[in-house]
């Protein structure tokens, strides 16, 4: 019916309906029968007669995948069968150093070289000896046994050569990879972006040697956001407060104030980037204060037309009993607004949020935002994702918990008899709605 609330019950099942479909259709979009299996490549390897090269992260495939590794197989092959008849294939140091270097983005998935090594031929060079010598175990991306057999033939020749590269060609690792359903790489399938966020707030704190000791956890990089936004957002709300107030009480304040911040409200925050890393450096201080420029016009102007709201008569009644200025504003303007600042307060905290990833970007990257810039560079949606739904259900549980202690806080406002998510959404349709006048008045002593 046009215009009629529904019962407890549709309602809450409406309510629960808004989440779980844009699921539903996420899930039928990633596990859908369209999509083609594909190879993706953990382990590449390179070939005079392939046309192409294949690196770590590409999708092959299968047709192309057999291809590559029979290639790969054969040349192999050569390099036995030329030993075995005494006449080995000649190989140069610079060759056989790039057949080393294949090892590298297994070693990274298993600790055992960072990403800066990836030409540190010395260092390659130790990983292989001892991963023969099996003194180096993978158990992140473990080796298949053809290609433990390949490290160990290599380390006998690098171990007999010395401190030089054997004279003649390495065998190269065998191409390696993870079946996969060939899906845009924006399109991460939900149980993925599950696990990957279960295993960044599970993730404890690297141990000291190893190589990704010196990278922060998921909860670490959140607790910057949430020191930005917090911080951002209440000296945002001491300086608004004020001024919002004295701008819907006095007309004067008002003139003078508002069409300047109505001005500058049009102005993006963002833009005023450099000036703030110039001023305030390029650590935490422009990323706070990004928050702070970004919210402060809009909570001067909310905050002037929630005061401008107050219902006349309690001003009128106020002053006839004798009021002066000051006692309008704390005895009767701001215990009137208050119920309805609490909301406009919870508003302007989730407004805040949107300005988290800009200020995080701004000097030396930090928090949630260095995620998803860094990984989403580099196409890791998986890693991406989870902290932009870390940002978002931050915003929504926090807004959640400020309307359930909205009825402590304001016992004499009517509340509506809802359940938990009920509240949040009926109290946010009234603050974006047109603003309503207190429904309790406030007296005032006579003097």
């Amino acid at each position: 019916m046009v215009r009629k609330d529904l019962d407890h019950t549709r309602s809450s099942l409406m309510m629960a309906l808004s989440f779980v479909l844009p699921l539903v259709i996420w899930a039928i979009a990633s596990y859908g029968p369209w999509w083609k299996v594909a190879r993706q490549i953990s382990l590449s390897a390179e070939s005079p007669r392939l046309q192409s090269v294949y690196s770590v992260g590409d999708r092959l495939t299968p047709n192309i995948w057999k291809d590559f590794t029979t290639t790969i197989a054969q040349d192999n092959r050569e390099i036995m069968a030329a030993r075995e008849s005494g006449q080995p294939t000649a190989g140069s140091a610079r060759q056989n150093k790039k057949i080393l270097r294949q090892i590298h983005p297994l070693a990274i998935a298993n600790s055992w070289l960072t990403r800066e090594q990836e030409i540190d031929d010395e260092a390659i060079r130790k990983t292989w000896l001892q991963v023969a010598a099996g003194e180096l175990k993978a158990k992140k991306q473990p080796l298949s046994t053809e290609n433990l057999a390949i490290i160990k033939s290599n380390a006998e020749m690098l171990a007999k050569a010395g401190t030089e590269y054997p004279k003649e060609t390495l065998l190269k690792l065998l191409p390696e990879s993870i079946e996969e359903v060939s899906r845009p790489v924006y399109l991460v399938p939900p149980d993925v972006v599950a696990v990957s966020f279960w295993k960044g707030i599970t993730a404890g704190k690297p141990e000291e040697g190893d190589a990704n000791a010196e990278r922060k956890s998921l909860l670490q990089r959140y607790g910057e956001s949430w020191r930005t936004i917090v911080l951002g957002f209440l000296l945002a709300i001491l300086v608004a407060i004020p001024i919002g107030v004295l701008a819907g009480t006095f007309d004067l304040v008002s003139k003078l104030v508002e069409p300047f911040v109505n001005f500058f409200s049009y102005m993006p925050a963002p833009a005023f980037g450099v000036v703030l890393m110039a001023i305030f450096g390029l650590d935490l201080g422009p990323k706070i204060m990004l928050v702070f420029l970004g919210t402060l016009p809009s909570a001067i102007l909310t905050i002037s037309k929630t005061t401008r709201g107050l219902d006349g008569s309690l001003l009128e009644a106020a002053q006839t009993l004798g009021a002066n200025q000051r006692q309008l504003i704390t005895t009767v303007v701001l215990p009137g607004i208050l119920p309805n600042l609490y909301k406009d307060l919870r508003l302007l905290f989730g407004t805040a949020w949107t300005w988290l990833v800009i200020a995080e970007l701004l000097g030396f990257k930090s928090g949630l935002a260095e995620i998803i810039d860094t990984h989403g560079r580099r196409f890791q949606f998986d890693i991406v994702y989870p902290a932009i739904l870390l940002i978002g259900l931050s915003g929504f549980f926090m807004d959640q918990i400020l309307a359930y202690l909205a009825r402590y806080f304001f016992p004499w406002v009517d509340q509506p008899k809802q359940g938990f998510f009920g509240r949040f959404f009926s109290a946010r349709s009234r603050i974006l709605g047109p603003s309503s006048p207190p429904a309790a008045a406030t007296t005032l002593d006579s003097p």
